[in-house]
Formats: C-alpha cells, sequence, structure tokens
C-alpha cells in the first residue's frame, strides 16, 4: 500500500514541476491572460496615449459632473471614424447617456477599473473587457490605431 502512495505521491510532485515548467517556458502573452481572468488587472494611472488611458479617459469624462464639459472630453478619445456627424449622433444618444449611467459600475471609488481580458485584432485593435460589477461578464471597449490621429489609440466601440 504505501508504495502505491508513494507512486501516486511521485506523479503528482511530476505533474506539478511540469507544470512550473510550462509556465516558465510560456510566452508572456499567455501568463498574463492567464493572470488577467483569474486575478484581474487593476489599471489606475495609466501613461497617456496608451489603450488603457483612452478607456479610463472615456470613464472620467463619463463621471464629469458638467455633462457638456464631459461629452467634449469623450469627443477626444473617439476614434477618427466616429467622428463623423451621424456616428456623433449615435454616440450621443445612445453610448453616452448608457456610459454617463453607468460610470459607477466600473469605476471604484479611487477611480480604477479592472480589466479582466483581452483581444489582439486584425487591423490594429485590442478589444478590452473591463469588469462590470453588477454583471458577471466583463464588459468590452475596443480600441484602435487612429492613423488619421498620430497613430493614438481611440475608441471604436465600446459597450460600457
Amino acid at each position: 500500500m504505501l508504495a502505491y502512495w508513494t507512486r501516486k505521491s511521485w506523479t503528482v510532485s511530476r505533474c506539478l514541476a511540469a507544470l512550473v515548467l510550462l509556465a516558465t517556458l510560456a510566452s508572456c502573452e499567455i501568463v498574463d491572460k492567464a493572470r488577467m481572468k483569474l486575478l484581474g488587472v487593476t489599471v489606475s494611472n495609466p501613461e497617456p496615449e496608451t489603450a488603457e488611458w483612452v478607456i479610463r479617459e472615456a470613464l472620467m469624462a463619463a463621471k464629469d459632473k458638467d455633462e457638456e464639459r464631459g461629452w467634449e472630453r469623450f469627443q477626444k478619445v473617439l476614434h477618427s471614424q466616429e467622428r463623423t456627424n451621424n456616428a456623433l449622433k449615435g454616440w450621443q444618444q445612445f453610448g453616452w447617456p448608457r456610459l454617463r449611467r453607468q460610470v459607477s459600475l466600473y469605476l471604484d471609488d479611487q477611480d480604477r477599473f479592472v480589466l479582466r481580458d483581452f483581444r489582439t485584432m486584425q487591423n490594429d485593435g485590442i478589444d478590452f473587457f473591463i469588469e462590470n460589477r453588477e454583471r458577471d461578464l466583463p464588459t468590452p471597449c475596443s480600441v484602435y490605431l487612429d492613423f488619421a490621429n498620430n497613430k493614438h489609440w481611440r475608441i471604436k466601440r465600446c459597450s460600457l
């Protein structure tokens, strides 16, 4: 019986060692994505003009007590393709009011938000999935490089 348990323990040890080795050899992106899904990544003070900064700017604009000033700030982080008259009307009628109503679901009391996942898109974009305190599934927000705006990251689609 002791031989059975010793063999079993040795097998478990080998499995654990293999997992550690795999984690060590795995690309950083795979490990980061796994950690992000499990624990989340809290974004508090991102570098200006990064993709995370653009999302935080949109959230901070929505949090602004002065709706008009917030709207002006929000438009600055929209992708140039989203700044046509029709697109802006859509954002102002639907996306912007929803974001203002729901901003407290994404920002904590220190104006931080939590990323739960991301997916790199083919056309120079990233789909981020942001933790929402009321739903189990994180909310998507897509940022893309805006070639008409010095290749800065800007919001193209967002369900916040």
